[in-house]
């Protein structure tokens, strides 16, 4: 399996480089920066610092723009995780080399564990100017427990990675990227609480938000930025994002396997 995700990795990074070496890891880092202007811009000329006391209690901290910023961090994350490791599969299919993929012995398991980690460490180069822009607008990690971080931010790539598998799934079997991903993308935007608490919400959406992993695995790591909560005080939070992500991975690897089945019986035919 090793031999198979590094194998993918190289492939994956030399792809990238040759077809588009900048463009693709600019457009996020000009997305992220875009979110933490707004942030920035919103807290100083639109609300004037102004904030009643539901945002504290909500929030578990009274610094908006630390709250804000984390919040359009992790959701530009989230969508370059989503996006890339689900269009995965699809492109191949696109670019005519999922039926050699299929009749190969390569395990899949391999394939995308090499491409999440391909993704993971681009993701992690286009962060650091974003971070560093977060940092001079008002990002405070004063109160940061980082023995809480490293495993809140692992929990939260889980939730990525099994959320990327189902979306991947449907991508593959509607051969549309674009409305599906996007679909996805605006409803997690509004329900799983990146740039508010997800308790301003009216109660059927702080529902819908409770049947995505990314909402849960958020909070988790948001406190243990912002307040400094450990995540080892948070077990049934933690309990219930990683029952999420195996539902969802699960769910996924099985829709999989019956999408990939049906694609190479059509194309056999």
């Amino acid at each position: 399996m090793w031999q198979v995700a590094k194998a993918t990795i190289v492939r994956n990074h030399i792809s990238n480089q040759r077809a588009y070496p900048w463009t693709f890891s600019l457009g996020h880092i000009v997305g992220g920066i875009y979110l933490v202007l707004v942030s920035f811009f919103s807290y100083h000329y639109l609300i004037h610092g102004q904030l009643n006391a539901r945002f504290a209690k909500y929030a578990g901290s009274h610094d908006y723009l630390s709250f804000a910023i984390i919040g359009g961090l992790l959701g530009t994350l989230s969508i370059s995780m989503l996006m890339n490791v689900s269009r995965a599969l699809i492109t191949e299919l696109r670019e005519g080399t999922l039926e050699v993929l299929l009749l190969s012995p390569a395990r899949k398991s391999g394939y995308f564990l090499g491409t999440t980690i391909q993704q993971m460490y681009r993701i992690g180069l286009e962060f650091i100017p974003v971070m560093i822009l977060g940092l001079f607008l008002g990002l405070r990690l004063t109160h940061a427990n980082w023995m809480s971080v490293f495993p809140a931010l692992l929990l939260y790539l889980f939730a990525c990675f099994a959320m990327a598998l189902v979306l991947g799934a449907v991508m593959v079997s509607t051969r549309d990227t674009y409305i599906v991903q996007n679909t996805l993308f605006a409803m997690t935007a509004l329900v799983c609480g990146f740039q508010f608490p997800t308790q301003y919400l009216p109660a059927p959406l702080q529902w819908l938000g409770q049947i995505f992993p990314l909402t849960q695995s958020l909070q988790l790591l948001r406190d243990s930025v912002l307040s400094g909560t450990s995540i080892w005080d948070a077990w049934q939070q933690v309990t219930d994002v990683i029952s999420l992500c195996i539902i969802y991975s699960l769910v996924g690897i099985i829709a999989i396997k019956h999408v990939l089945r049906h694609v190479f019986e059509r194309s056999i035919a």
